[in-house]
């Protein structure tokens, strides 16, 4: 497999998310689009869009790629993987995916048919090595949590819980639903694919599900933004700063609010086609606005270190956060349109999670091996770098008590070999090992850490 770095900068990171983004809400609300307002245009048209969207995905892919790519091949992740491994299963995935949809464009071109069986594939490869990524991250922010609890660790942890849950329930969703339509898909207009999906008493229940899931996920990941971004409050005021941090929530939540009120009723009623047009042109991209917010927190992150490692993998942890959320869109895919509108925003998911789960991890490892950057991370209150801190230190101090197993263990084997005097191994190890057991080895970190931490709150009371 060919190996290539890009360059990631603040501009890029934003002009891919934006790129991203767009991509989205163009291959989820074209087929919505045409449906509510009546009006058909030549199926070739509609492939022709098709394929330029797939385009833009497979350049969207190779640059995140070159991003992300890193010469230094670390290793010892936790559970057996190698962030070189978990590099190559997003590779293969993106590759299976892009394969995929190349299948499915040869046969529209030639306007006879493709197989549902595509998009199953499509559905099952995004969705499970999205949660794979999320599961992975998941545990590890746990053994963070169990090391040192935090608020803000913890509101992560519930919300990728949640959207892992959410993506699974989407696969189960998907699958029921693809599986009740024809095994060849033909030309058939978009408003005929819209109004004759698949309606099932189960399929009934799973829509009103993920709908619970998807608000629950989507809320708890903005209320750990809003927290991070907090420091602003100082800036604009609490007024202000809450009302700027509410319009991504208030427009995600408001399409859903025909569930409880229904305030549009009778302009539903009286003017189907106005209010058709009007809520699929602004309500579109509620999601995607909100995945922009959540990568915000990131991106603004990034511009309070000066290490450029650093500065690197929290914009691939904000890249990641817009792609993911952003594209947790399944609507559309469900319909079977011809062409498969739906099927890019979908592959966009395992790339999302990916990206979310090694900038995490990386900027944690990098925290834990870097001392200079810990002191800088100590020295400044800003809340957005919190998440990255505290599984940062959590993770030092798991290497910390690994390499004193290590040395426990070496001491072992030496006291059992002959050719070693007990006093001598002693001696070489500082009377440490043989002191101290592993409680005590864990006291004393935490005693260490927790010096640090409150260190760092007095040095900073004077600018405060």
């Amino acid at each position: 497999m060919i190996q290539y770095n890009l360059k990631i900068t603040k501009r890029r990171a934003l002009m891919v998310i934006l790129f991203a983004i767009s991509i989205m809400v163009l291959d989820t609300t074209i087929v919505k689009y045409i449906a509510f307002s009546n009006k058909e245009y030549p199926t070739p048209l509609y492939v022709s869009i098709f394929v330029v969207l797939v385009i833009l995905f497979v350049i969207a892919v190779i640059v995140l790629l070159g991003f992300v790519k890193s010469k230094n091949s670390q290793s010892g992740l936790k559970r057996g993987l190698s962030l070189r491994s978990t590099y190559l299963i997003i590779a293969v995935t993106q590759i299976s995916l892009i394969i995929i949809m190349a299948i499915i464009i040869e046969p529209t071109i030639t306007l006879k048919s493709y197989k549902s069986l595509s998009l199953l594939a499509v559905v099952f490869i995004s969705h499970i090595s999205a949660v794979f990524f999320l599961i992975m991250l998941v545990l590890t922010l746990v053994d963070s949590i169990l090391a040192k609890g935090d608020r803000i660790l913890s509101l992560y942890t519930i919300s990728f819980s949640l959207t892992a849950i959410a993506i699974m329930t989407s696969l189960v969703y998907a699958t029921y639903t693809l599986s009740h339509q024809p095994s060849n898909i033909r030309p058939l207009s978009i408003h005929n694919s819209f109004i004759g999906l698949p309606r099932s008493e189960l399929a009934i229940y799973f829509g009103p599900t993920l709908d619970i899931i998807s608000i629950l996920s989507f809320v708890s990941v903005w209320i750990a933004s809003a927290v991070l971004m907090s420091t602003y409050k100082r800036r604009i005021g609490k007024i202000r700063y809450w009302t700027i941090t509410s319009i991504p929530l208030i427009y995600f939540l408001f399409p859903f609010e025909k569930n409880v009120v229904d305030i549009f009723q009778s302009l539903s009623v009286s003017s189907p086609f106005l209010y058709g047009v009007l809520n699929v042109i602004i309500f579109s991209a509620t999601k995607q606005i909100g995945a922009l917010f959540f990568s915000l927190v990131f991106l603004a992150a990034s511009t309070l270190v000066t290490k450029r490692e650093m500065q690197k993998y929290l914009l691939i942890t904000g890249i990641g956060m817009a792609i993911l959320y952003g594209s947790i869109e399944i609507d559309t895919l469900l319909y079977a349109t011809y062409p498969p509108f739906g099927v890019v925003t979908a592959s966009f998911i395992p790339m999302g999670a990916y990206l979310v789960f090694t900038g995490i991890i990386r900027s944690a490892r990098l925290v834990a091996q870097d001392s200079e950057l810990r002191r800088e991370f100590y020295n400044t209150a800003k809340s957005q770098l919190t998440l990255l801190k505290t599984v940062g230190v959590a993770q030092m101090e798991k290497e910390l008590i690994k390499k004193y197993k290590s040395m426990d263990k070496r001491a072992r084997s030496i006291e059992e070999d002959s050719r070693f005097e007990k006093d001598n191994v002693k001696e070489a190890l500082h009377g440490l090992v043989d002191e101290l057991d592993k409680e005590k080895a864990r006291e004393m970190l935490h005693d260490v850490l927790t010096e640090l931490y409150a260190k760092s709150r007095t040095d900073r009371k004077p600018g405060v």
